[in-house]
C-alpha cells in the first residue's frame, strides 16, 4: 500500500487488559491512509478525503464506564449508532462498519493506554461498490486508514 500521511504502529501491552481510558476531551492525531496498488488512480482522492475527514472530527467528550466500551469512541462511529464490536484479545476490538453480509468496511480498535486508543479502518472497495449497487471493477482495491485517539484532559 502507498502511504499518504504519517506512519502509525499499534502495539499491545500485556497489562492493557485492565486499562480504562480517562474521561474527558479526546482528539484525533496521526492519520494515515494507504491504498493497494490494485486500486484505480481515481480512488486516490477518495482515500485522501477520508483521511482528511477523520482529522476534521477531531474533538469529542467521553465519559467511559468502568470498562472500555468501543461504541463510545466516536472516532470510528461519528454518528453514535451502536456497532457490534467483538473483543479479539485483551486490548483489541473488531467490527463490521458496513452492511450485513458484505463486511466491506472493518474497524479495529486497540486500547494502547489510558490516554491513547489506536484505530484502523480497512475498506474493500469492490464490496463497498456492491453494497451501493455500483458496477465498477475494483477487485483487490483495498483502502486502509489508521489514526490514534488521544486524551487531552
Amino acid at each position: 500500500m502507498t502511504r499518504l500521511v504519517l506512519p502509525l504502529i499499534l502495539c499491545a501491552t500485556s497489562a492493557a487488559a485492565d486499562i480504562v481510558p480517562l474521561d474527558g476531551t479526546w482528539t484525533v492525531r496521526s492519520v494515515e491512509a494507504g491504498m493497494a496498488e490494485e486500486c484505480p488512480p481515481m480512488f486516490r482522492p477518495m482515500a485522501d478525503a477520508m483521511a482528511a475527514n477523520i482529522g476534521h472530527r477531531n474533538v469529542f467528550e467521553v465519559d467511559w464506564p468502568d470498562t472500555f466500551d468501543p461504541n463510545l469512541a466516536s472516532g470510528l462511529n461519528p454518528d453514535g449508532q451502536p456497532v457490534e464490536w467483538v473483543q479479539t484479545d485483551d486490548t483489541t476490538w473488531v467490527a463490521s462498519l458496513s452492511g450485513p453480509g458484505k463486511e466491506a468496511v472493518i474497524g479495529t480498535m486497540q486500547v494502547l493506554s489510558e490516554t491513547e486508543i489506536g484505530n484502523r479502518v480497512d475498506m474493500d472497495v469492490q464490496k463497498m461498490m456492491e453494497e451501493e449497487g455500483g458496477m465498477i471493477d475494483a477487485e483487490g482495491c483495498l483502502l486502509q486508514i489508521t489514526f490514534v485517539m488521544e486524551h487531552k484532559g
